[in-house]
């Protein structure tokens, strides 16, 4: 799916770009800055003519992450900016971490988006039906099998693995790992007391 967002700083801006360099003010004189003013964890609204209305965050790739992996985002101090980096979902209990899922495939260090509101495609393992709840099941994987301490909260599936989306020549038809999951600015679960 193809989500495009427009904002009136950054103009039109296709969100499975990945931007290597990183965000902050433009300054392509001196030859540094992405060449356009975005910053870390600042939130677009997408649509795509298919899942419909999305929100998404930039971030940092602590790793190499694929399309579709569920991840969890972390913070840390960088000249005394807060950079957020995005991981893979590591499913540690009860840690009520933020969670989305990335838009495009991003190697170590690359600076993309990532979706936390909508419909998302994610990648998954099991047999999710339209309404089940989502769970870690593995780095970056969910499922609908419970996990004691590991539910998504916030999100639920929208459809099976494997279903055709849109129609005619422009219908993409998801793999058997991958399922559309409802994202609303999703945590973790956190400690129960």
């Amino acid at each position: 799916m193809n989500f495009i967002a427009y904002d009136p700083l950054l103009g039109a801006v296709k969100l499975t770009d990945v931007d290597a360099v990183g965000p902050g003010p433009l300054n392509l004189v001196a030859g540094t800055g992405a060449g356009r003013q975005s910053f870390s964890f600042e939130t677009l609204r997408g649509y795509d003519p298919v899942l419909g209305g999305g929100e998404f965050v930039f971030a940092k790739a602590s790793t190499a992450i694929a399309a579709g992996t569920v991840v969890q985002f972390n913070q840390s101090l960088s000249g005394g900016s807060i950079v957020n980096s995005a991981a893979a979902w590591a499913g540690t209990a009860n840690t009520g971490e933020p969670l989305g899922v990335a838009v495009a495939q991003l190697a170590l260090g690359q600076w993309g988006w990532f979706q936390v509101g909508g419909n998302a495609i994610a990648t998954v393992s099991g047999a999710p039906v339209a309404g089940n709840p989502v769970y870690w099941q593995a780095a970056g994987v969910v499922s609908p099998a419970a996990v004691a301490g590991k539910q998504a909260l916030g999100a639920k599936f929208a459809t099976a693995p494997g279903v055709t989306l849109g129609t005619g020549s422009t219908a993409v038809t998801l793999s058997a790992t991958q399922a559309v999951i409802t994202l609303n600015r999703t945590t973790s679960q956190g400690a129960i007391t």
